[in-house]
């Protein structure tokens, strides 16, 4: 009868040891959970970019413009040599050329990096293409990701390199 009175509170000291350490492995497996979480994608539909910005934003230089289907005449994207220029919520948003990526006519890129998007221009394989003097026309698509590399707008529509 001794020897079961001190096994028992040890062997209850024991259990208690240990529930805090399973504690603990579940808090922290809770924590690297919810951090391995990802808010909602967040679609966007970026903006016209207009003459007034333009010229107020001295964002001429020679590229390839993006128009998207049933998107009027004005342009989304501007492709140019050293930077890739969309509008977001009224604000212009500036996005590295990734000179890695395939050339396009008149020094544009197919891709650009920016710290909140990433966007990648294509030429639509089967689709239309003509050239009239220095301008080059065709139809292509434009996909915008976000930071997690997750799309957020995609577009078919067409294509417009020239000198500015």
């Amino acid at each position: 009868m001794h020897r079961a009175a001190i096994a028992l509170p040890l062997v209850l000291l024991a259990a208690c040891h240990k529930a805090p350490q399973q504690s603990d492995d579940a808090a922290i497996a809770q924590v690297e959970a919810a951090q391995k979480e990802r808010a909602p994608a967040q679609e966007i539909s970026p903006q016209v970019i207009d003459f007034f910005d333009i010229t107020k934003g001295k964002l001429t230089g020679s590229g390839c413009n993006f128009v998207p289907d049933n998107g009027g005449m004005g342009a989304v994207l501007l492709a140019q040599e050293d930077r890739g220029l969309i509008k977001i919520k009224d604000q212009i948003v500036i996005l590295a050329a990734d000179k890695g990526s395939a050339k396009l006519p008149q020094h544009g890129w197919s891709h650009y990096t920016g710290r909140e998007w990433a966007l990648t221009l294509t030429r639509i394989e089967d689709g239309k293409a003509k050239t009239m003097g220095v301008i080059d026309s065709f139809d292509g698509q434009l996909v915008i990701s976000d930071a997690d590399s997750r799309p957020v707008y995609t577009a078919k529509g067409n294509v417009q390199c020239k000198p500015m």
